[in-house]
């Protein structure tokens, strides 16, 4: 087979290393997908030069904070990590980072730019606390990345490229095993069906068997078994406001009637009512909590979980869509296909947004605002030291 090198040729003043394998074949990651199917143009600059901005976003490192505390509270085994040792690991992956982040409210909740630390602080003691001890949960194994040759679908015995990413974990749920992908969203989809096509984490479930049985975790019979995947969610967004109360529903303040309904078993009330101050110090005495309606507009949830089932058939369809695309990758790189720019709304939202504009305006204004904002880094570098920490290489015999 024949020997390729795709390694970057980075600006000597900022390279980190350029990414690279003992195949001399490109590293796919599973973010990188998403990032071609996106725009072609934005994985070019990001993944293939290396560009990204000077400053971290915080997006970035709020989601591998959070990620940080769920693994241990996620722990293998059945005991949960206390919320003390969860925050102490969300703050450790800060690592001094600070920046806000917009969250976007619902009819109750407002939008809001809130500090990064507070709000994972917040989402992570909700969590704790909507979810408990889970004693139905056991967790088998968590956070493992992981190399896996592709091979090419049409030239046997040829690796087309080398598949990386990271899982979140594996859990066994009333005696049923399934791969668990935490995320955090600024909303939840209101039709979570997309899930059943998702990807990005339907990689996860094609590669993880195969590397679950090398690590000796699981035998064959069992990897068989995995059902498929549990997205669980987190909503990046503070606690309303309004209280809700133990049956799990914010209530609308009590009328003089509702007090009169929960007042009368206990106490003799007179013909005519008192204030609604007065009632209340009634109640207050009779160690009676008196609630109103259930509020017709309740608070969006905070947190979800999405299941969704894989067949073997499903987890072959991942596997091929990888080698389909890393045929496209490859191809651009080699410039037999022309690169494009895939322009929607949320392109304001790109890190790389600026200069793309200018880019778009003339390239060479373009180059020159990039030598400004931008900054060159191997976008790999992350995954090789996490591999370095335990990963599992699943090499292709030639």
């Amino acid at each position: 087979m024949t020997k390729r090198n795709y390694t970057v040729d980075f600006d000597a003043r900022q390279a980190d290393e350029a990414p690279d394998n003992d195949h001399g074949l490109p590293l796919v990651r599973t973010s990188e997908r998403s990032d071609f199917k996106r725009c072609p143009w934005l994985w070019n600059e990001s993944w293939v030069k290396g560009l990204t901005s000077v400053r971290t976003p915080t997006w970035s490192w709020f989601g591998t904070a959070i990620h940080a505390g769920l693994e241990v509270r996620y722990k293998p085994g059945k005991k949960r990590g206390s919320l003390k040792k969860v925050l102490e690991a969300f703050e450790e992956s800060m690592d001094g980072q600070i920046g806000k982040i917009y969250t976007e409210g619902g009819e109750i909740e407002e939008s809001e730019v809130v500090d990064g630390r507070e709000l994972g602080i917040a989402m992570l003691k909700g969590y704790v606390e909507e979810y408990g001890e889970e004693k139905h949960i056991e967790v088998i194994h968590s956070e493992q990345s992981f190399q896996i040759d592709v091979p090419h679908p049409t030239k046997p015995g040829e690796v087309i490229c080398v598949y990386a990413g990271t899982w979140d974990s594996l859990w066994r749920i009333d005696g049923v095993l399934w791969i668990v992908d935490h995320k955090t969203r600024k909303q939840f989809p209101s039709n979570t069906d997309f899930y059943d096509l998702n990807d990005q984490a339907g990689s996860y479930l094609w590669v993880a068997p195969e590397v679950l049985i090398h690590l000796g975790i699981l035998t064959k019979k069992e990897a068989k078994k995995i059902m498929g995947l549990q997205f669980n969610l987190l909503r990046k967004q503070m606690p309303s406001a309004r209280p809700v109360e133990a049956d799990g529903y914010v209530h609308n303040k009590p009328t003089k009637a509702d007090y009169e309904a929960a007042l009368s078993p206990v106490m003799d009330l007179p013909t005519r009512l008192p204030t609604i101050a007065v009632l209340e110090e009634y109640a207050h005495k009779q160690n009676i909590k008196v609630l109103g309606e259930v509020s017709k507009v309740q608070p969006l949830p905070l947190f979800k979980r999405v299941v969704a089932e894989r067949s073997l058939e499903e987890r072959a369809t991942q596997g091929q869509r990888v080698q389909a695309e890393a045929m496209w990758m490859e191809a651009v790189r080699n410039g037999e296909m022309p690169l494009f720019k895939t322009p929607t709304e949320d392109c304001v939202r790109c890190q790389l947004f600026d200069y793309c504009q200018a880019d778009e305006h003339d390239h060479a204004e373009g180059q020159e605002l990039a030598e400004v904002l931008l900054r060159r880094r191997d976008p790999y570098r992350d995954h090789r030291e996490a591999m370095e920490r335990g990963g599992v290489v699943l090499r292709k015999e030639k």
